[in-house]
């Protein structure tokens, strides 16, 4: 039988999303953001939990649609749901664990990347809450097993955080570091090649698309793969050895060759 891929993920009224967002944007994002885990997996989606806390007044009818376009989104992706839990809160939380099963080979993770890898991402980056495309974000699920079952990827994620943030998670995980050329990078059509739109698309967040680090003659491959065009699939770096030595930077930026500071604010939960 195959592996199973699990992954948990949760929606937060006036963090994750408007509260004033209607219940079907809700429970679309909630599912499809979950799913973007399983696309860097290469899994394919099989079935899938919920949660459901929000205030009494929020009433039944708001409950029901919420129920039903959660329950219409999963069958869109071939899912069934099989269980869940409601509970009164004080905002609406909503939680969802997705359960996918893995592909011909194992799953790519974060830590395979070695130097001389290449990095490519899909799709475009950046702009993506002020344009609205993260209500609604597409998660590759056929490009990620295309990704890692007929191009071996050393390591994959998903961008949720933003590529800044992401790309650390991946070099983190893999002990190695990375160079990056922003000109290359694939930007937001409403998004300029300056420093404000390279900024929005290593630190906005909310893409939810693949970032993969491939062997030079994979790479070569996929960049020519018409479902990997099709959506958008583009190099913009390598990955390097980095031996962690204080003050190197593990994440190198350039333009046109030249290394380049810039100021970048990924997403990342602040503990006091």
């Amino acid at each position: 039988g195959s592996r199973l891929q699990i992954s948990t993920d949760q929606l937060i009224a006036g963090v994750h999303i408007d509260p004033a967002a209607r219940p079907g944007q809700m429970a679309r994002k909630l599912l499809r953001r979950s799913l973007s885990d399983l696309a860097a997996a290469g899994a394919q989606p099989w079935a899938v939990l919920w949660n459901v806390a929000a205030p009494y007044d929020k009433g039944l009818a708001w409950m029901k649609r919420l129920a039903r376009a959660f329950v219409e989104e999963a069958s869109l992706f071939g899912m069934s749901v099989v269980g869940g839990d409601l509970s009164n809160a004080d905002q609406v939380v909503l939680s969802c664990t997705v359960i996918g099963l893995e592909g011909r080979v194992r799953t790519p993770g974060r830590g395979g990347a070695r130097a001389g890898h290449r990095l490519l991402v899909t799709g475009r980056l950046g702009a993506a809450v002020s344009s609205g495309r993260h209500l609604l974000p597409e998660p590759r699920l056929t490009e990620g097993r295309l990704l890692a079952e007929s191009y071996r990827a050393s390591a994959m994620i998903d961008l949720s955080d933003g590529l800044s943030e992401d790309l650390q998670r991946m070099c983190a995980a893999s002990a190695c570091g990375a160079v990056v050329e922003l000109s290359k990078l694939p930007l937001a059509r409403c998004l300029r090649h300056q420093e404000d739109g390279w900024s929005s698309a290593l630190g906005e967040g909310e893409d939810y698309e693949l970032l993969v680090a491939l062997r030079p003659a994979e790479a070569k491959r996929a960049l020519v793969d018409t479902v990997l065009t099709g959506a958008g699939i583009h190099e913009i770096g390598r990955i390097v050895g980095f031996n962690g030595r204080r003050g190197d930077k593990r994440i190198v930026w350039t333009v046109d060759g030249e290394n380049m500071d810039i100021r970048i604010a990924g997403w990342e939960h602040q503990w006091k």
